[in-house]
């Protein structure tokens, strides 16, 4: 059994033995120093506000680092003659090597806390992951721990301290570069795998994400018993000398132990479980994609086309991106095949990537004096049969999932539920107003547009969504009565309305009386003829024609609208949608209640929202009235569950067609996902529906002028310097005075 006394004690022994010596605080200012310096080459070259780049140089620095903390952990007992001294105290081996192991363990987590400095900082002028770096921080104090039992382990096999990190520093050194391809190229096929996974590297590799995965920290907990384990046996030979047979008892079960802990790791790819401490959850795969890749039949293959050697500002896409198709591979249960190729180094490569429609593309580079140009690919194609879907150049991860498992979905699933979008009023096409909009629709439904009038009032059967955006003109009442019977029947629609036109020359506004806002009127809800403003969230628009007079205002009347309900639970990532000159709407519960509808508001101003009716002043340089100001809502949804003479129904109305449009999303390509979201609920296509639209944070780090940048990295150097030389200085100058103290007894 343990006594946590002894541990306790021996902990806190090494610590004190490792800051009372000078040479410890030089270890952490050059390591820091190394760190850092390396980190702040190109920290900002990137824009970055992430210290993705800073862990990268971590491993590497290690070998080095661990070393030189641990080289006289055992080997300073066994020169100087104090092992065996301490060992004839009522201390167990293992107790002993605990708590040399957290006493060296809790050392390198300080040096190691120096990146909360380096967090603070780049917090200050860019939108951090916090999550992220408290995951990067556990995983290297993981990372260290694994090779700080290494270290304690070798230094066991040696008298000699400088023998000790030397051949500390290589056993590192290989235990990093084990799964490296340059050296399982030389190795049969079976051993790959057993490399790659005992690699110290690829486990924290997934860490640095941000992501604690399970099967990563019982590979660190395994590896730590294992060489912790090897240190105890070999101070039970010292112990034991030639009895053979007590040690040989203690060799077979420590040897059984350690077999067990590395079957466990080879095979460690199916433990389960993850923790996600990124903001947002940006790389957990929602249900919804898993389900779509259990469901899988048959085998997908996705092959990525990326460049040896990527611009600093790809290389962290091309990371994520891997972490994203290894989570496909695992969840896909081998009906997902993923390869890499590299067109600039394999004609064939780039032939098949132009067959894809795959091109490289031009990346300013900088250079040693100028910025430069170089071609680069970085892009992927999902094919399935003889069908494929591809992405030409991969600008960003944060809503790869959605588009991965689209493209599956759309090239596995035989069988779409069909849109249909209404038109000969005078309303917006799918195909002129709305591509962007369309090829997201396509990858999960089949669409359709279908013109409603005297001569041919019926909706294509099979129809699941209707849609009827921005009528300008009157719709026949034999299309009303199809419209209508069409949601007596359990169908789905869609009413983007404009209650007033706007003119864009004068920006005047007029009443829409043909928008269509007077069918819903039968049902209880109001499209009304006013549009909203928002003093506090809304978008910034350009003056003055552009040039060096041209000024950025903010609008009121391009309002940003919080997502929420039924709806905005479906992209919770995607927090707000900006809708311009939109209308309000407004419903009567007791009516609704008649026709077997509930309600659910979906878009939302802040309490700083109002509506302007009658003579409408839409200039930039217009005042709207803070009077009445409060929560306005732009769109609603409405459900009707199956009950006795009805059917189930589902409607959505929004105050305004354009947010969708290609204009305008451009701009606000949240606007998007919002539109997919919508037609997801409405459509009931619950596989595509649950997936949250990893919206892109805005984590730029920005800068206002070169001086702030300049403080933040040589602050951030001379701190780590500075702070341990201080520290230190204090520390050893008491130990001193200690030392000259003379004890003084008064009669």
């Amino acid at each position: 059994m343990f006594d946590f006394k002894n541990i306790f004690t021996i902990t806190r022994k090494e610590l004190k033995a490792s800051f009372d010596n000078p040479t410890a605080y030089v270890i952490i200012a050059v390591f820091l120093l190394l760190w850092e310096f390396l980190f702040f080459r190109n920290a900002f070259l990137a824009g970055e506000a992430s210290l993705r780049q800073l862990y990268d140089f971590l491993p590497w620095l290690l070998i080095i680092f661990i070393p030189a903390i641990t080289m006289g952990a055992m080997s300073q007992e066994k020169s100087e003659g104090t092992l065996e001294l301490l060992l004839t105290h009522p201390v167990r081996e293992y107790e002993l090597l605990a708590g040399k192991f957290l006493g060296k363990l809790v050392f390198a987590a300080i040096a190691l806390a120096f990146v909360f400095p380096i967090a603070f900082a780049f917090s200050q002028f860019g939108n951090l992951d916090w999550g992220q770096v408290a995951g990067q921080y556990l995983g290297a104090v993981f990372l260290s721990a694994v090779l700080i039992s290494l270290g304690i382990f070798v230094s066991s096999l040696f008298a000699s301290q400088i023998s000790s990190m030397l051949v500390s520093a290589t056993a590192i050194f290989f235990l990093i570069i084990a799964g490296f391809e340059f050296v399982t190229a030389s190795l049969p096929l079976q051993l790959v795998p057993i490399f790659e996974r005992l690699s110290v590297l690829s486990h924290f590799d997934s860490m640095a994400r941000g992501v604690i995965d399970l099967q990563d920290v019982w590979y660190a907990i395994s590896g730590i018993a294992v060489f912790l384990a090897l240190a105890y046996l070999r101070l039970i030979k010292q112990k034991f000398g030639n009895r053979k047979q007590i040690y040989r008892r203690f060799q077979i079960g420590i040897m059984l132990f350690i077999g067990i802990a590395v079957l466990t790791n080879i095979v460690g790819s199916s433990i389960p479980g993850r923790l996600d401490l990124t903001e947002n959850q940006a790389y957990t795969l929602s249900s919804a994609t898993k389900k779509t890749l259990s469901d899988l039949s048959d085998v997908v293959n996705i092959t990525v086309f990326a460049s040896g050697k990527l611009p600093v500002q790809l290389q962290s896409i091309q990371r994520d991106l891997k972490d994203i198709l290894r989570d496909y591979q695992n969840f896909g249960r081998g009906n997902i095949s993923v390869a890499y190729k590299d067109p600039l180094a394999d004609p064939p490569a780039a032939e098949e990537a132009r067959s894809f429609e795959i091109n490289p593309i031009q990346f300013n580079v900088v250079g040693q004096t100028e910025f430069q140009s170089q071609a680069a690919y970085l892009g992927l194609a999902v094919s399935y049969a003889s069908n494929h879907e591809s992405i030409p150049v991969i600008q960003k991860t944060s809503d790869l999932e959605y588009q991965l498992t689209s493209f599956i979905k759309k090239l596995t699933v035989s069988e779409k539920k069909k849109i249909v979008f209404v038109g000969g009023h005078g309303e917006k096409s799918i195909s002129g107003d709305y591509a962007a909009l369309k090829r997201e629709l396509d990858k999960q439904f089949n669409i359709e547009e279908k013109t409603l009038d005297d001569s041919d009032a019926n909706i294509p059967e099979g129809t699941a969504v209707l849609v009827i955006a921005g009528p300008s003109e009157k719709i026949s009442d034999k299309a009303r009565e199809s419209i209508k019977n069409f949601i007596e029947n359990g169908g789905s629609a869609l009413f983007m309305i404009d209650a007033v036109n706007i003119e864009l020359q004068t920006l005047s506004a007029t009443a829409n009386s043909d928008g269509f806002a007077d069918f819903l009127s039968d049902y209880g809800i109001t499209v009304n003829s006013d549009i909203i403003y928002d003093l506090k969230a809304n978008q910034t628009v350009q003056m003055g024609g552009g040039g060096i007079f041209s000024l950025l205002v903010p609008y009121p009347f391009w309002a940003k609208l919080a997502s929420q309900g039924a709806v905005g639970a479906i992209v919770s990532d995607v927090s707000e949608v900006t809708l311009p000159w939109a209308s309000s709407v407004t419903f009567d519960e007791a009516k609704l209640k008649e026709k077997g509808f509930s309600a659910d508001k979906i878009l939302a101003t802040t309490d700083a929202g109002g509506v302007q009716t009658g003579s409408f002043a839409l200039s930039p340089n217009s005042k709207p009235s803070q009077d009445n100001l409060g929560i306005k809502y732009a769109a609603a949804s409405f459900l009707r569950e199956t009950a006795d003479n009805q059917k189930a129904a589902r409607l959505i109305v929004a105050g305004d067609s354009d947010f969708l449009t290609d204009e305008f999303a451009q701009d606000n390509p949240q606007n998007i996902g919002f539109g997919s979201a919508l037609f997801s609920w409405l459509g009931q296509e619950e596989s595509l529906a649950g997936i949250k639209l990893k919206q892109e944070a805005n984590r730029a780090l920005r800068f206002d002028d070169a001086d702030q940048a300049a403080m933040v990295k040589y602050g951030n150097l001379a701190a780590a310097v500075l702070l341990p030389a201080i520290y230190g200085m204090i520390r050893l100058s008491r130990r001193r005075k200690l030392r000259r103290f003379t004890y003084n007894s008064m009669n």
